[in-house]
């Protein structure tokens, strides 16, 4: 066990004991919860303002931790549990960290140069007429929307604001960089402290939840199960469908298949949306500009290729691997989207199977108190009759007897 940073997981010393139990018990418990809930609130008004980077922290945890513990029994099972912390948060910067920041860098960097291509246009539509959209759109679809600039004026005015409405949005993303940065931070030391000492914070928290020890470990197995079962269905499913819809985007011989590929992945997390809110207007615009054959390909791998990967990914992480009714899942992924964000597609199914969990242990609890009362009551009432009401069974001939 590590060293000073865990000590608060230890078991007190023998002839420390119980602070309210050698000072008179029941005297001392409220004035103890009083004090407790007190820091307890100070503990929270702390820890709030980075409750969001600590829980991707132990999301991204809990979906490297058989890794960490195969580093730990293999590669480094001589040096310390510190040498295989470090080796997995490497891994979690390399492969989780790295490309989030190499997005919003590209994400940023594509905002702006659209800004500005938005503005070229505009210069030239304002120096030679709606022609300039002969450049963006095609020819046909030119003819039917001039018309409509020369008569309604306010559109291009609409479309300028809605430019300078971006660059607004693109020097707040920047400033959200800033905030992404120092997230980043926060979770990089978080992820090294809860894979080493990951095991002993769970087992201090399976001997403070108020249940039996039976229930608080398939509560803590249940959590497990959910957790695992989303994260892998939800997370890598989305990461596959992301890297097959920018391969399709490669091959229909479209710009930025990476970058688009990344907006799959993204929009891949999202229920209602998914990767046809980037496949499809590809694939409209290359048949708008009447090429045929890239736009039917592309339309064509989006709906067999990475439809049906994501189909299935599902069907076999979230379904069958954590045995949770798809409805629950459904309920929590779209609740969990509304009430925290993302990071809510991965919080929402397992409060709500945690939250099933628990009222099914409370519905199998009062039937139990229930069918002990109703115990209690009979065998009361037979302690307390001096005769009991029976039918008294007949006799039957001998000769019936032998017939049978």
């Amino acid at each position: 066990m590590p060293g000073k940073d865990v000590e608060f997981l230890k078991e007190p010393a023998a002839d420390e004991g119980s602070g309210m139990t050698a000072q008179g018990g029941d005297g001392q418990t409220l004035p103890f919860f009083g004090i407790l809930a007190a820091v307890a609130s100070l503990a929270i008004a702390v820890v709030f303002p980075l409750i969001k980077p600590l829980a991707w922290s132990v999301l991204l945890s809990f979906s490297v931790y058989p890794l960490f513990g195969k580093m730990r029994e293999g590669p480094f099972r001589k040096r310390s549990d510190d040498f295989s912390a470090a080796a997995t948060t490497g891994i979690i910067v390399l492969f989780a960290v790295l490309p989030c920041i190499l997005a919003v860098v590209m994400a940023l960097r594509e905002g702006v140069r659209l800004y500005e291509f938005v503005l070229e246009v505009l210069a030239a539509m304002e120096s030679t007429g709606e022609g300039a959209l002969a450049t963006l759109l095609p020819e046909w679809l030119v003819e039917h929307i001039r018309p409509w600039m020369v008569r309604y004026p306010a559109i291009r005015s609409w479309v300028r604001e809605t430019a300078a409405r971006g660059a607004v949005e693109a020097v707040s993303a920047a400033g959200d960089a800033a905030l992404f940065l120092y997230y980043v931070s926060i979770i990089t030391v978080s992820c090294f402290f809860l894979l080493r000492d990951g095991r002993y914070i769970v087992s201090y928290l399976r001997e403070i939840v108020p249940l039996p020890p039976d229930q608080a470990a398939a509560l803590f197995d249940r959590g497990k199960r959910t957790l695992q079962a989303v994260v892998y269905g939800v997370l890598l499913t989305s990461l596959v469908q992301g890297a097959a819809g920018g391969l399709g985007w490669l091959i229909a011989g479209l710009p930025n298949p990476m970058f688009f590929g990344a907006l799959m992945a993204f929009f891949a997390l999202i229920p209602f949306l998914g990767t046809a809110f980037v496949w499809l207007p590809g694939a409209a615009y290359l048949l708008a500009v009447s090429d045929w054959t890239s736009g039917l390909i592309l339309l064509g791998w989006g709906v067999l290729v990475v439809g049906t990967v994501g189909r299935v990914l599902k069907a076999l992480f979230i379904s069958g691997g954590g045995k949770i009714h798809f409805f629950v899942v459904f309920v929590g992924i779209v609740g969990g989207l509304a009430a925290w964000g993302i990071l809510g597609l991965f919080i929402g199914p397992p409060v709500m199977s945690l939250f099933l969990f628990l009222l099914e242990n409370y519905r199998i609890m009062r039937i139990t108190r229930s069918a002990l009362q109703n115990a209690g009551s009979i065998a009361a009432m037979v302690l307390t009759t001096e005769a009991i009401v029976a039918d008294k069974p007949e006799k039957k001939d001998a000769g019936m007897e032998d017939m049978y």
